[in-house]
C-alpha cells in the first residue's frame, strides 16, 4: 500500500515536473536571449535555497537517508523542483535526475513517516521514491527500479527494496503515461554483426569510455573546488558561474553544451557531432553544477558518452 501511494504522489509530481523542464527548455530554445538571465537565475536559486534552508543539500543527503536515516527536509521538494526548472529555462548545462533523486527521496521518506513506518522500512520507502520519480521521468520502470537500489551502495544490491522499488516504479510509470508525458525515445538501427574485429572495438571503446568517465568525475570535483576557494560567497559564486558560461557560448558561438543537449545525444546516433564535443560538455556540466545550479549529471553523462562513442567510430570505422 506504501509503494502504491508513494508511486502515485510521485508519479504525479514527476510528471509535472517533466512537462516544466521540457516545456522551459522549448522555450529557450525559441527565446535564447533567456541564457542572459542565467546569473540572475544563480543569484534567485541560492536565495530560494537560503530561504527554505536546504542549502547545501543534495543527492549525497539523500543516500545518507538510506544509510544513516537521516531525516530530510520536506522543503527540499519545492527547492529543488523550482532550482532545476529555473536552471534549464536560462540553459544551464545539467540534467534531470540528480533532481529526481533528491525529489522522489524526499517524497518516500515523508510519506514513510506518515505511513509510521519502521527505520527499516522507512529507508525502503525512500528508495521507492527515488525509482518512482526516476521512472515518471525517463519512462524507464524497471532500469529505475534497479538503479535506486544500487545507487545506496555502489556495487551492492540491496534486495529488500526489490518489490517496493518496482511497484512504485510502475505505478508512476503508467500514471506519467496516462498523462502523456514527452518521454524521450531514441530509434537506433544497425546492421553490425558481431565478429572479432567488432569485439575488439567494443572492449576497446569501453576501456577509453572508463577513462572519460573518470575525467569527467575528476572535473566535477575540482571546478567545484576552485568555485569554493576564489568565491567562498555562494551568491558571487553562481552569479560568476552564470557569466562564465554565457561567455564561453558567445566565445565557441553555440548553444549546443546548453541544457540537457538531449537533441546532441539524437545527433550523435547519426554521425553529426564535433570532434571534441565531449569535453566541452563536461566543463559546461562541471561549471553548471559546481556554480551552485541545480540539476544532475546523468543526461550530461549520456551527452558524453554518445559523442565520444560517435568520434570513437568515426575513427575506426
Amino acid at each position: 500500500m506504501a509503494a502504491s501511494a508513494i508511486g502515485v504522489v510521485c508519479g504525479l509530481i514527476g510528471t509535472m515536473f517533466h512537462f516544466g523542464v521540457h516545456e522551459v527548455t522549448a522555450f529557450r530554445g525559441t527565446h535564447p536571449w533567456v541564457l542572459y538571465l542565467l546569473p540572475l537565475a544563480g543569484f534567485v536559486i541560492v536565495s530560494f535555497y537560503k530561504l527554505t534552508e536546504t542549502d547545501g543539500l543534495g543527492t549525497d543527503d539523500i543516500i545518507d537517508a538510506v544509510h544513516e536515516g537521516k531525516r530530510l527536509p520536506i522543503l527540499l521538494l519545492p527547492a529543488i523542483f523550482f532550482g532545476t526548472v529555473l536552471t534549464h529555462l536560462c540553459g544551464g548545462s545539467a540534467g534531470r535526475e540528480g533532481a529526481a533523486l533528491q525529489m522522489g527521496g524526499t517524497i518516500g521518506q515523508c510519506m514513510g513517516r506518515t505511513f509510521r513506518l519502521d527505520d527499516r522500512d522507512l529507508r525502503v520507502a525512500t528508495l521507492a521514491g527515488m525509482a518512482a520519480f526516476f521512472s515518471a521521468l525517463f519512462g524507464t520502470p524497471m532500469a529505475a527500479a534497479f538503479l535506486a537500489m544500487e545507487i545506496a551502495s555502489i556495487g551492492i544490491m540491496y534486495y529488500a527494496a526489490l518489490v517496493p522499488c518496482i511497484w512504485a516504479s510502475l505505478t508512476a510509470y503508467m500514471l506519467a503515461k496516462a498523462f502523456h508525458a514527452p518521454f524521450e525515445n531514441l530509434a537506433i538501427s544497425s546492421d553490425v554483426t558481431l565478429n572479432l574485429g567488432g569485439s575488439a572495438r567494443v572492449i576497446l571503446l569501453a576501456v577509453l569510455c572508463a577513462f572519460v568517465s573518470i575525467l569527467f568525475c575528476k572535473t566535477m570535483h575540482v571546478i567545484k573546488a576552485l568555485y569554493a576557494r576564489f568565491f567562498p560567497n555562494p551568491f558571487v559564486r553562481a552569479f560568476t558561474g552564470g557569466v562564465i558560461i554565457i561567455l564561453l557560448s558567445l566565445l565557441l558561438r553555440t548553444d549546443d553544451y546548453l541544457g540537457p543537449g538531449m537533441n546532441i545525444i539524437e545527433r550523435a546516433l547519426h554521425g553529426e557531432t564535433a570532434a571534441f564535443a565531449f569535453l566541452l560538455k563536461i566543463l559546461f556540466t562541471a561549471l553548471t553544477i559546481g556554480a551552485g545550479f541545480k540539476g544532475g549529471e546523468i543526461v550530461p553523462s549520456f551527452f558524453t558518452g554518445a559523442t565520444f562513442g560517435c568520434l570513437f567510430a568515426i575513427l575506426t570505422g
